[in-house]
């Protein structure tokens, strides 16, 4: 991330998307790429086990994987059913772990690290199951957590969050933690400084209780002796502030986290490469209900297709797990939380209902148009992404004016956007069916709008070939190669 960035820019978000006429059938349903089937007999040594399994091709642009958190927010647990319908889901599957035993029902914190579009969700240390841009699934052992940056003079000055909304405690006065809008509601912890961040910069300073901004931030800082010495001093109201998100696997090696689409940290790992692949101890599990146990299970994986597979068993060993999802053909697999927890839904049906409320899950939503994917000069863009509508695609100008450096100015008055570079000047009005090019109309295919998340949406093809981009079209990932002048 940059400077005045979380989710969309600081100043008010103007997309421009563009034209293009690419042909290819559009899937004019999820269903046919969520498959499932209840009962599957398997068979590991010589014991037979029912599966329920469901099985989902991510290359549907009408698909979109993300953990979901309960309504309340982080630390909240609500039915399964509520989260599969408020997400218009139509495959999930129970989450992470989390305090599901705790009595305080606004503390039962996840356990495993949860990330959406780039953007974490909560921090944490597993074998994680991630989808990159390329919509491959995989797993493997990550790190996930952030830097916060704040430019202080002529200089930056670093702090390590101990996590992303977590909390350790009341006595814990040493701990620095991150909050976002997924963590809902107040952060009121005592024993500690709030620094409320709106639009990439400190806003304000207090030790009172305060909400956490849309889009924003709030960091706690604990008030340790060390903490007062070295980092509150650094953090003053309108202070610039970056947020690095860190991801590293087993092996140390960095990770471009931020192109990923979804991410979710369970484990143990089940399988690797086709083999069975149990370490509870690199894993970090000693509960015996996890490494001995038979319970109900459930489970993740990717089968020889990169297809993403959600599965449940009614009661089964690790070992057996393992075996399991080796007998069905997958070549990597993962646990999920499961005994009470374990829960499976796809296509209107519930395959598996859950012995308890769930804090999170992972889901597969239903999109109303095709997502598409943006990419500039070969460089995917994370932060925006662009739809179908009347066979036209539609994309953010946004990444336009960040890549070609243009300049650009809003009129709020009029909710008109003008963009100039080389030589070239769009004017482009919220609601308009035509564009201004270097003065003259000219009409587009779909009316420019600004939709709910404030950006201006028009063709791509039209912004492209004004800007004199080429444009290039992926119809496996559904994505805009554009190729700047």
């Amino acid at each position: 991330m940059s400077f005045f960035s979380k989710r969309k820019p600081a100043v008010l978000s103007i997309a421009l998307a563009g034209l293009l006429a690419f042909g290819g059938a559009i899937p004019a349903s999820g269903a046919s790429s969520v498959e499932s089937e209840a009962g599957v007999k398997v068979s590991y040594k010589g014991k037979t086990f029912s599966v329920n399994l469901v099985t989902i091709d991510l290359t549907d642009p009408t698909l979109e994987v993300a953990p979901a958190m309960s309504a309340g927010g982080i630390g909240h647990d609500e039915p399964f059913g509520n989260i599969i319908a408020r997400e218009n889901a139509v495959a999930a599957i129970n989450g992470t772990f989390f305090n599901a035993y705790e009595k305080n029902p606004y503390i039962r914190y996840p356990n495993g690290a949860l990330l959406e579009d780039g953007e974490l969700i909560h921090s944490g240390e597993n074998q994680t199951l991630f989808i990159g841009p390329d919509k491959v699934p995989d797993i493997d052992l990550i790190d996930l957590d952030v830097t916060v940056h704040v430019r202080e003079g002529g200089g930056t000055y670093a702090v390590k969050p101990w996590g992303v909304n977590k909390y350790y405690g009341e006595s814990n006065i040493d701990q620095v933690v991150l909050y976002t809008d997924d963590f809902g509601g107040w952060v009121g912890f005592p024993n500690g400084t709030k620094a409320v961040i709106e639009d990439g910069a400190i806003t304000r300073i207090t030790t009172d209780s305060v909400p956490v901004p849309k889009d924003g931030y709030v960091l706690f800082v604990g008030h340790s002796n060390n903490n007062k010495t070295y980092v509150i001093p650094k953090l003053d109201v309108t202070d610039p502030v970056r947020i690095d998100l860190n991801a590293t696997n087993g092996s140390g090696q960095s990770l471009d986290a931020r192109s990923w689409l979804a991410a979710i940290g369970v484990g143990p790992k089940l399988v690797t490469n086709g083999a069975m692949d149990l370490n509870f101890s690199r894993d970090g599990f000693t509960d015996p209900k996890i490494t001995s146990a038979s319970a109900a299970r459930s489970f993740v994986g990717v089968d020889r297709y990169d297809r993403l597979v959600f599965g449940t068993v009614s009661a089964a060993t690790m070992e057996q797990l393992a075996g399991i999802a080796i007998q069905l053909g997958l070549k990597e697999a993962m646990n999920m939380d499961g005994g009470a927890s374990s829960g499976l839904y796809a296509n209107g049906r519930m395959l598996t209902s859950p012995g308890r409320e769930l804090s999170n899950a992972l889901v597969v939503r239903k999109l109303d148009k095709p997502k598409v994917q943006i990419a500039i000069d070969g460089r995917y863009i994370p932060d925006f992404k662009g739809f179908i509508e009347r066979e036209t695609t539609i994309v953010p100008i946004r990444p336009f004016i960040t890549a070609l450096n243009a300049d650009f100015h809003w009129d709020a008055a009029t909710k008109t956007a003008t963009i100039s570079h080389g030589g070239v000047t769009l004017k482009l009005q919220d609601g308009a069916s035509s564009a201004i090019v270097n003065g003259k109309k000219v009409s587009v295919p779909v009316p420019l709008k600004i939709h709910a998340d404030s950006r201006m949406y028009v063709p791509l093809r039209f912004v492209a070939e004004s800007l004199n981009a080429t444009v290039g079209w992926d119809a496996k990932l559904y994505r805009a190669n554009i190729t700047l002048p």
